[in-house]
């Protein structure tokens, strides 16, 4: 595997400071410096491959409390910013699993071009319909399935082979998203996931009605299938963007404006997953900073 390069970097590397030759300044440094080059050897391996390998780099790009910095910095384009797929193949889906082979002019009055994000699974566009809604189209790569499925094993085969030189043991995580990602490849349980998590952040743990802390766009009905998902558009910004937009409107990472925003964000986050868990125990189990705007 071409990641197997970095793994013996860092062996190496562990072996030369272990002499204590090194004051901890150097060391700090030399592992800098490996940080640095084995998230970009990483990051454009992810890219080259694809597939499921994408949706493990999405999972290290949300763990800043098990990986360097560099790591989670360089794999956060993974989240929404993949290279998109052409829009007439996301075209030719759609109107065969929504419109039976009809054009899509039957059912949008427009359809943009450009995708609003394109991730591991699926890409985004935006869209209106006949009767004049905005909507955000989910459309799963076309051919995606059987290549994600084998990624897993072969993922789960190389964390079984290194599991005593890896950090963590990541064998039983892979084992995890290899359950999870049946669903994940069905549109239709995720639009029933959707109705749930909508419900669950709309009620209090003891049953009773409340405002929801956050809003969940929810399935159009009728317009969703296996692989195309047919949802509400709301504008907004993704988090992982939020940062870039604030420092480019004046704001200090330290001002009232960004405290402000972190602790409306931290609270309404907060109350959200505390109703899904201590309600119907059914919570949204990938909040990356890409799925949250």
């Amino acid at each position: 595997p071409r990641g197997v390069p970095i793994l013996v970097k860092y062996q190496m590397l562990r072996s030369k400071v272990s002499t204590g030759e090194f004051g901890q300044d150097q060391v700090d440094a030399m592992y800098e410096e490996l940080h640095d080059w084995g998230a970009t050897r990483l990051s454009e391996t992810i890219q080259d491959l694809l597939g499921f390998y994408v949706k493990s780099g999405q999972v290290i790009s949300s763990r800043v409390d098990l990986f360097p910095e560099q790591y989670t910095t360089k794999l956060q384009m993974l989240q929404d910013s993949l290279a998109p797929i052409p829009t007439s193949l996301i075209k030719a889906v759609i109107s065969q699993e929504l419109l039976e082979g009809e054009p899509l002019s039957t059912l949008f009055k427009s359809f943009d071009e450009e995708p609003l994000g394109s991730a591991s699974i699926a890409q985004v566009h935006k869209a209106v319909l006949l009767d004049g809604r905005t909507v955000a189209v989910k459309v799963q790569r076309p051919g995606e399935e059987p290549k994600l499925r084998g990624d897993v094993g072969n993922l789960k085969a190389f964390a079984q082979r290194f599991r005593s030189q890896l950090p963590v043991d990541y064998y039983p995580v892979f084992c995890e998203l290899e359950r999870a990602l049946t669903n994940e490849l069905d549109f239709l349980a995720e639009a029933q996931s959707i109705e749930k998590i909508a419900a669950a952040v709309a009620h209090r743990p003891d049953g009773t009605a409340s405002k929801p802390p956050l809003y969940v766009p929810r399935p159009i009905p009728g317009l969703v299938s296996k692989r195309v998902l047919v949802m509400e558009f709301v504008d907004g910004i993704a988090l992982n963007k939020v940062a870039e937009k604030m420092e480019k409107e004046g704001h200090a990472p330290a001002g009232p404006e960004v405290t402000l925003f972190g602790k409306i964000l931290l609270e309404s986050l907060s109350e959200a997953f505390g109703r899904m868990i201590f309600g119907p125990a059914f919570l949204h189990g990938d909040p990356h900073p890409g799925n949250i705007f």
